[in-house]
C-alpha cells in the first residue's frame, strides 16, 4: 500500500484535500471519485515513503513498544492501538510505521510476521520474542519483556557512549588542532627561519617537510582513507569469512575478550530469563537468545550448545561446548537446573554480569582519560618544541 496526497472539489464546490492509501494511483483515483470528488491533483506522499524506510533509533523503538504495550494492557485491540499511535504520536517515523503496520494487520497478517517486513525498525530477535508472545496469547507480557530488554540495551549503549565520548572527543580535537598547526602555522614560521642563515634542527626540518607534504597531499589521503574505511566496513558486513576472522582476533585480545564475553553473557542471560519466565520451552528460548551474540565464533558455539540440548543434554553440560562461556555462570546454571529454578538463576546471572560490565566500562573510562591527556600533551608539546627550537638556538647563530 502507498500513500497519496490529493486535492479536489466536492459537490458543494469547495476545494478540499487529504491523504489516501491505495495499491497505486489509479486505485486511489477510483476511491476518491466514488466519493463524488472532482480531482485536481494527486501525487505520492514521498515524505511518508522516506519516513517508512528510515531506521528506528533505540529510543524510537522503545517509545513505540511502550505506547503499544500500554494500549494493549487497556484491552484495546491491536489494530485500533496501532491506529491510535499513528494519530497521536509526535514522531513522524512512528506515525508512518504504525499506519503501515495497521494495514498489514487489517489484511490478516499476524503481528510478528508483519514486523519482519520492517527490518529497519525491529530486529529479528524482537520479532521472535513477539511471535512467542502471540503464540502463547500473551502479547502484552511479551511486549513488557521486550521493553525491559530494550531499556537495558539503551542503557548499555549510553554507558559505552559516555565511557568513550570524552576521551575520543578530546583526541579528535587535539588531532584537528595539530593538523591546523602543521598545515597553516608552520609555513609562517618557515618564512621567519629562512632569514636565520643557519641550519635548522632535525626536528624542525622534519616538521616543515611534513607541513609541505600535508599541504599538498593531505586532502587526497583523507579522501582515500575515508573510501578505504567505507569499503572495509562493507566487506566485513557482507563476507562471513572475514567477519569470522575479525571476531577471532577480537576474542584473542585480553581486555577486549573480557568485555565482549561479559556483554554477550549478560544480554544472553537476560533474554533467556525473559523467555523462560514467559513459559517458552528451553530449546525455543535458546534459539531466540543466541541471536544477541554478534561474535561469529562465539555464536556458532552457542548454536552447537542448543543442538546438544535438543539431543537431550542438560544446559550446563551442553555449555561445555562453548569455550568462551564463563565457568562461574555454568556453575550457577548447574545449581539452578538441579533446583528447577533456571529462570530465576538466569535473571541473577544477567544482573551479575551486567554489573560486571558496568564496572569494566567505568574502569575503561578512568583509564582512557589520563592516557588520552598524556597523548594530547605529548603531541602538542612536541609540535611547540619543534616550532620554537630554532629560536632557542638563536644564540649560536648571532
Amino acid at each position: 500500500m502507498r500513500e497519496f496526497i490529493w486535492i479536489g472539489i466536492n459537490n458543494a464546490g469547495q476545494k478540499i484535500s487529504g491523504k489516501i492509501s491505495a495499491e497505486n494511483k489509479i486505485a486511489a483515483k477510483t476511491i476518491i471519485e466514488k466519493n463524488d470528488i472532482a480531482l485536481i491533483s494527486i501525487k505520492k506522499n514521498y515524505a511518508n515513503l522516506f519516513s517508512a524506510k528510515q531506521k528506528f533509533t533505540h529510543k524510537q523503538r522503545l517509545d513505540f513498544t511502550q505506547q503499544l504495550q500500554l494500549l494493549l494492557q487497556a484491552s484495546i485491540p491491536l489494530s485500533d492501538s496501532l491506529a491510535l499511535i499513528a494519530k497521536t504520536s509526535q514522531d513522524k517515523i512512528i506515525q508512518v510505521f504504525s499506519a503501515a503496520l495497521q494495514e498489514k494487520i487489517i489484511s490478516g497478517t499476524d503481528f510478528a510476521t508483519a514486523l519482519t517486513d520492517f527490518p529497519n525498525h525491529f530486529t529479528k530477535t524482537d520479532c521472535q520474542m513477539i511471535a512467542a508472545g502471540e503464540k502463547s496469547g500473551q502479547l502484552d507480557i511479551a511486549l513488557t519483556q521486550l521493553i525491559e530488554n530494550q531499556e537495558q540495551r539503551l542503557q548499555l549503549k549510553s554507558k559505552i557512549g559516555k565511557a568513550l565520548f570524552y576521551p575520543l572527543s578530546v583526541l579528535c580535537i587535539a588531532i584537528i588542532i595539530a593538523a591546523g598547526l602543521i598545515i597553516f602555522v608552520i609555513p609562517q614560521f618557515q618564512s621567519i627561519y629562512s632569514n636565520f642563515g643557519a641550519r635548522l634542527p632535525m626536528m624542525t626540518c622534519c616538521l616543515i617537510s611534513m607541513s609541505h607534504y600535508l599541504s599538498q597531499h593531505g586532502l587526497f589521503y583523507l579522501v582515500i582513507l575515508t573510501i578505504l574505511f567505507l569499503i572495509l566496513k562493507k566487506i566485513l558486513s557482507e563476507h562471513y569469512f572475514l567477519k569470522n576472522k575479525m571476531g577471532q582476533l577480537f576474542l584473542k585480545l585480553p581486555f577486549v575478550r573480557t568485555l565482549l564475553i561479559t556483554k554477550h553473557v549478560a544480554e544472553w542471560s537476560q533474554l533467556l530469563a525473559m523467555m523462560l519466565s514467559a513459559g517458552i520451552p528451553l530449546v525455543d528460548a535458546l534459539q531466540i537468545a543466541n541471536q544477541v551474540i554478534s561474535q561469529p565464533v562465539f555464536a556458532q558455539q552457542m548454536l552447537d550448545v542448543r543442538t546438544a540440548v535438543i539431543a537431550g543434554k542438560s544446559l550446563h553440560i551442553a555449555l561445555d561446548i562453548c569455550h568462551y562461556f564463563p565457568v562461574r555462570a555454568k556453575t550457577m546454571i548447574a545449581i539452578a537446573e538441579n533446583a528447577d529454578a533456571l529462570p530465576f538463576m538466569m535473571k541473577k546471572i544477567a544482573i551479575l554480569y551486567q554489573n560486571s560490565l558496568n564496572e569494566t566500562l567505568d574502569r575503561l573510562s578512568k583509564l582512557l582519560e589520563p592516557v588520552i591527556m598524556i597523548t594530547v600533551a605529548s603531541l602538542v608539546s612536541g609540535l611547540i618544541i619543534a616550532m620554537y627550537l630554532p629560536i632557542f638556538k638563536m644564540g649560536s647563530v648571532v
